[in-house]
């Protein structure tokens, strides 16, 4: 089935695939070929595609919405970030640097976003938990 990951800054994944997994606000929800229509809200959380051969591609939505046909599935999500190849090391160091940019925010607007990267920090570690 045709797979496209799109935020309003560029498209993540575009392509084939076997199987998607997704982080819907009511549970995660799986989508195989053929599978009845569907649209649901999305939370934060790990987006995993199943290729051919058993290849993954692994990404983090902060949030959005995933349509579902027979034929295709379309997420589009507000964040989105490839979590495929990142170390524990690495999303270590982001949490903390997450957590200092939450305790050192000032204005509105900066709490909102480091409050935005913090979450996306959480969902990568749960997300490499889960893998």
């Amino acid at each position: 089935m045709q797979v496209q990951l799109i935020t309003p800054e560029k498209i993540f994944f575009s392509g084939q695939a076997e199987m998607v997994t997704a982080p819907g606000t009511e549970g995660v929800f799986g989508v195989l070929p053929g599978h009845a229509p569907l649209i649901s809200t999305l939370k934060a959380g790990l987006v995993n595609i199943e290729l051919a051969g058993g290849e993954q591609k692994r990404f983090v939505v902060l949030s959005g919405l995933a349509e579902v046909n027979p034929e295709k599935v379309t997420i589009l999500a507000e964040v989105a970030e490839d979590c495929s190849g990142m170390s524990s090391a690495d999303v270590s160091t982001r949490l903390d640097a997450a957590k200092s940019a939450v305790d050192a925010a000032i204005s509105d607007e900066q709490k909102k976003l480091a409050g935005q990267k913090l979450i996306m920090a959480e969902a990568i570690v749960e997300a490499l938990k889960a893998a």
